[in-house]
Formats: C-alpha cells, sequence, structure tokens
C-alpha cells in the first residue's frame, strides 16, 4: 500500500472531525459532535497544534495524527521542550480487520518526528497504554523507539537532552449543593467521544430540570488545565464516573435518578 503523509488540508476536516467514523457520516448525533470538533479543530491551528493526514495512492484518508507543543493543555502534561502526541488514530476498518504492519501508524508518527525535529523541539511523548486498549498502544510505539518514563502511562523519544515530562496533579474539590445534584464535567471538544458525552450529559441533565446543576470546566483552557490537571473528567455529586467512552444517556440517567431518591 502506498502511503503518502501530509498537512491536513480543508478538504480532510471532515474526515478528521469525524475521528475516522466515516461510517457514521449520516448519523445525526455523531454529526452534531462532529460540528463542535470541527470548529475545535480550527481553533487549534491556530494556537500551535498540527495535523497529519495519511492518504493512500487514490487520495483517500487512512489516518491522522495530531502534535501539539507540551505546553497546550491538550497535551495532559507538564513539562519543556517537547512535541506531544495527543491522537494518533488510523481508519477503524483496519483495527476491527486486525490489519497490523500497515504502516500507516509508523508513517504517521516519523512525520510527526520530523516536525518536532524542525521545530527545534528535543523529543516526543505521548500517552500509551497496554492490555485490551487498543487506542494508543503502547507496544507500538515502543517498537519506534519510545521509552516508559516510570509509574506513568507516559512514554518519550529523546534525540537532544531534556527533562522527563510529567503528569499533572490532579485538583478537585467536590461542593455540594443541599438537595440537588451536582455535576462536574471537565471537557474538550478535541475528541469526538467527549464531544458526544457532553451531548448526552445536557440532554439527561435538562430533563432533571432544576433538581440538578451542571458545572462544565473546558479543559482546553490553560488556566482550567493548570487548577484542576484534569483533561477529561466526568463527576456526579463527588464520585468520579467513567465508561471508556460517551457516558450513554441511560446509565446517566439511573444515576442521577438513584441519587435523587436518597437527598
Amino acid at each position: 500500500m502506498s502511503i503518502v503523509v501530509m498537512n491536513m488540508k480543508d478538504e480532510h476536516l471532515r474526515y478528521v472531525s469525524l475521528c475516522t467514523h466515516t461510517d457514521e457520516k449520516e448519523n445525526s448525533e455523531c454529526l452534531q459532535a462532529a460540528d463542535m470538533r470541527l470548529q475545535w479543530l480550527k481553533d487549534a491551528a491556530k494556537r500551535g497544534m498540527k495535523t497529519e493526514v495519511a492518504i493512500n495512492e487514490k487520495g483517500e484518508p487512512l489516518g491522522f495524527i495530531h502534535m501539539v507543543p507540551i505546553k497546550s493543555p491538550c497535551s495532559g502534561m507538564i513539562g519543556r521542550d517537547l512535541m506531544v502526541i495527543p491522537c494518533l488514530t488510523i481508519n477503524y476498518q483496519l483495527v476491527y480487520k486486525r490489519l497490523q504492519g500497515t504502516g500507516v501508524g509508523r508513517a504517521l508518527v516519523q512525520a510527526c518526528e520530523k516536525e518536532a525535529r524542525k521545530r527545534k523541539f528535543k523529543g516526543l511523548a505521548v500517552y500509551a497504554y497496554s492490555g485490551d486498549f487498543w487506542f494508543m498502544p503502547s507496544l507500538f510505539f515502543q517498537k519506534l523507539g519510545f521509552e516508559r518514563i516510570p509509574s506513568t502511562n507516559i512514554w518519550i523519544k529523546k534525540w537532544d537532552e531534556v527533562e522527563d515530562p510529567k503528569e499533572p496533579t490532579i485538583n478537585y474539590k467536590y461542593v455540594p449543593i443541599p438537595g440537588k445534584v451536582v455535576i462536574d464535567y471537565f471537557w474538550s471538544p478535541s475528541c469526538l467521544t467527549t464531544c458526544q458525552e457532553a451531548i448526552n450529559i445536557r440532554d439527561v441533565v435538562s430533563e432533571f430540570e432544576s433538581r440538578v446543576v451542571l458545572n462544565t470546566h473546558r479543559a482546553d483552557d490553560p488556566e482550567i488545565f493548570k487548577n484542576h490537571g484534569l483533561i477529561r473528567a466526568l463527576y456526579i455529586n463527588g464520585k468520579r464516573k467513567d465508561w471508556g467512552y460517551a457516558a450513554p444517556k441511560d446509565a446517566l440517567r439511573k444515576e442521577i435518578a438513584d441519587l435523587l431518591e436518597t437527598i
């Protein structure tokens, strides 16, 4: 398969905004979330984020990679002189079919490294994971020369001397409101899943009217990230909830209803 990596163009925006969910481009809920992410893509590009897209010989997109300076809240890290990969995604059909060794991911990371060196950064960092979590697999990055920072999920590839990045310190305090369920949601439109989750939360909260208080915090705001150290987190009456994907409406509805019965 022939692979060419290029800077994201306007013609790629819808593809990247859908996070390669191209089979859902007729899904109205998915498109609503994608529109939120599309606006974020345009704004983030003005703030230093760069996106590269891999295409095949027919010009069809195969995947993309985002890269940001570590000082950006979207890096989710604390440090300096590093470029961070917050997202590397290839087309889902390649993942579902377990087609490994296509070269798409490798080509995108190599393009990111080339850009980082060009911009005088001293290395690349990424949050990567092991086990069944297929998104950003640590084994893949390890094969490309990344090494894990002990006791973290951060993997780094250096070509100059540079301090290891750190995970942010989480600082969250639940402030109860008598007689109400309080939801605190830290999120960013950088991810299609969080956009879908934000929509689900908003819709379900509206069903309960004044009985639920929703506080939303834009985690891609530098001050919010600095003060709380959170990129994505959902707290319901001070208890953190994580479904691993967009919080489903039925589960949210039940969680809130059960709490309201105890108040």
